[in-house]
C-alpha cells in the first residue's frame, strides 16, 4: 500500500463518526410557564438543530427568537434573563445508549437520562418522548420539566407579576437516521 493511501486510510479511521442522524421538517420548541391569579405565559421558537457524533445526539434550541408575542416581554426575556448574548442556547445530550427506535409503522414512549445545558450550567435531566416511525422518517415529540433557578436565571418579574420557576417544554421534530 502506497504511503498516501495509507495516511487516507489512517484519516478515515481517526475522523470522528459521521452525523447519523439528520433533520427533515419542521421542528418546534414551546414553554409554558405560570404566574399569580391564572397568568400563563408561552414562549416558542422553529429553530432546532441536531447533531450526532455516533455516540451522543445533540438537540440544540437557539434562544435568540424564542417569542411569546409581546416584544417588550421577548426583549426582557432574551437580554435580562436568559442572557442569550452570553448563552445563545439551550443544549440537551442524550447518550445513544438511552434512546431506543421504533420499527416502520410503529411507535414509542420512553423516559431518558441526557444532560440539558442552559445559561452555561449543565444539569442531569430526565425527558419523556415519543417516536413515531413512518417508512425511514421519524417523527419525534418530547416534554421535559425545567426549573429556570436551577439553571442560576432570575426568577423574571414585571410590574408584580412573578413568573413560577417551573416550566413545562415541549419540543417535536422530524428526523432520518443513516
Amino acid at each position: 500500500m502506497k504511503l498516501k493511501q495509507m495516511m487516507a486510510v489512517v484519516m478515515v479511521l481517526a475522523t470522528p463518526a459521521l452525523a447519523q442522524v439528520e433533520r427533515t421538517g419542521s421542528a418546534s420548541t414551546v414553554f409554558k410557564g405560570k404566574g399569580p391569579a391564572g397568568f400563563k405565559i408561552e414562549g416558542r421558537t422553529e429553530e432546532l438543530t441536531l447533531k450526532d457524533d455516533g455516540k451522543t445526539v445533540v438537540i440544540s434550541v437557539p434562544l435568540a427568537k424564542l417569542s411569546t408575542g409581546i416584544d417588550l416581554r421577548d426583549t426582557h426575556m432574551r437580554d435580562k434573563y436568559l442572557q442569550v448574548d452570553k448563552f445563545p442556547a439551550a443544549v440537551l445530550e442524550v447518550p445513544w445508549s438511552e434512546i431506543k427506535l421504533p420499527e416502520a409503522g410503529q411507535s414509542l414512549t420512553q423516559k431518558v437520562k441526557g444532560k440539558l445545558t442552559l445559561h452555561g450550567q449543565t444539569k442531569d435531566v430526565v425527558a419523556e418522548y415519543v417516536i413515531k416511525r413512518n417508512g425511514d422518517v421519524y417523527e419525534a415529540t418530547g416534554q421535559m420539566p425545567v426549573n429556570f433557578k436551577d439553571f442560576g436565571i432570575d426568577v423574571p418579574n414585571y410590574m408584580g407579576v412573578t413568573v413560577k420557576p417551573d416550566l413545562e417544554t415541549n419540543t417535536s421534530f422530524h428526523f432520518k437516521k443513516s
